[in-house]
């Protein structure tokens, strides 16, 4: 769990950090800003690769 505010209606809620989409309860909107909790972890960090690079001998 973890507390979050809608940057559009300025509610307040709690929210299960295991959400697919999290979305505000009060006015359905992605765009949230979280207060508390533990840090979200969402799949690979923006700089990782997740191709291979053929070397010289491809």
């Amino acid at each position: 769990m973890a507390k979050f505010k809608c940057l559009e209606c300025k509610k307040e809620f709690e929210l299960e950090t295991t959400e697919v989409v999290m979305k505000c309860v009060y006015c359905g909107s992605r765009y949230l800003s979280k207060l508390e909790g533990e840090p979200l972890k969402r799949g690979k960090s923006w700089n990782s690769k997740s191709f291979s690079v053929g070397g010289p001998n491809n």
